[in-house]
């Protein structure tokens, strides 16, 4: 029973940290997105600069997105080993 307990307490605890990574990543994505839309919207057409400024912005997020969530991963399997033992 112990060891159910420390695998629900493992979990609770990945699923709180993902949560709030997958938020974070889901926030600022959206945010580029609709921004993205007004730039296409632009009837002056000025808006080249900022699609290709957008573009590596979400490429940057989905790279800082990956690196969490392995680093979440990893710290999950970490813990698990531990309370198994």
């Amino acid at each position: 029973i112990s060891l159910i307990k420390k695998l629900v307490d493992v979990l609770k605890d990945l699923h709180s940290r993902y949560t709030l990574s997958a938020a974070g990543f889901t926030s600022q994505l959206s945010g580029d997105i609709q921004e993205y839309l007004l730039t296409l919207a632009d009837a002056n057409s000025k808006g080249r600069e900022k699609i290709v400024d957008l573009s590596t912005s979400a490429q940057r997020i989905i790279k800082n997105s990956t690196v969490a969530m392995k680093e979440i991963i990893s710290d999950y399997h970490q813990q698990f080993k531990y309370k198994l033992q």
